[in-house]
């Protein structure tokens, strides 16, 4: 169960403290006023230089990920790797109960041919179990990822600040121009994944007790709306 202390808990994690933004800023000032990253924008040419200049486009974000940049997004991907392995870890008894599980659910619905609804309706409240322990880490993740955004907001506006090419480019809100924004890997939006990469001995029986939940629940609801 997700309470709002814990929502709170949240939040305030993914809030970036004073020091981290004035450590961001200082990197990008450092960076900018060393041409970091080595990029050349193109000069206007002499008839547009009579007239009112067209808008600057920015480099591709590709040609800006700056050491800084690469330097939090590594941080980013081994934090939320490490709150993944310990969250596998804390469940590790229920994993072990959903793997043997999932064996008696292909042998009882395959094998044997003889559907035991309650049975399946236990293992599918482990499984549910098992997906609101990932949407509760999901959340704390979020917050990392979030206020590391934030720290490449704060970096790049001062980069901008003080870069010889950068500064040309029109100004525009913090955080709305993000080279090298950090997004959480896609896994954490499919739970069930983690059950099948971490065990191959069983992963063909997990996958197919998946199925097969995934299918019942499918023809309930199929059911009640026919």
């Amino acid at each position: 169960m997700i309470t709002s202390d814990s929502v709170n808990g949240v939040v305030r994690r993914g809030r970036l403290g004073r020091t981290a933004r004035f450590a961001a800023r200082w990197r990008g000032k450092r960076d900018g006023a060393r041409g970091v990253p080595r990029i050349v924008l193109p000069e206007p040419s002499g008839e547009q230089r009579s007239k009112t200049p067209p808008p600057i486009e920015p480099p591709a974000p590709e040609l800006l990920i700056t050491p800084y940049v690469m330097e939090v997004r590594t941080g980013v991907r081994r934090t939320t790797e490490q709150m993944r392995s310990a969250l596998i870890g804390r469940e590790h008894a229920l994993l072990s109960k959903l793997r043997a599980e999932s064996v008696r659910v292909v042998t009882q619905y395959d094998v044997r041919e003889d559907p035991r609804p309650a049975a399946l309706a236990r293992y599918g409240h482990w499984v549910g179990q098992w997906r609101t322990s990932v949407d509760r880490c999901r959340s704390h993740a979020h917050a990392v990822v979030d206020q590391a955004n934030q720290r490449l907001a704060c970096y790049w506006d001062a980069v901008r600040e003080t870069h010889p090419q950068l500064s040309r480019l029109p100004r525009r809100p913090p955080g709305d121009w993000l080279p090298g924004r950090v997004e959480l890997d896609r896994s954490w939006y499919q739970p069930d994944v983690w059950l099948l990469a971490d065990d191959d001995s069983t992963r063909t029986a997990t996958s197919r007790a998946l199925h097969i939940l995934e299918r019942q629940n499918t023809d309930r609801v199929d059911g009640r709306t026919a």
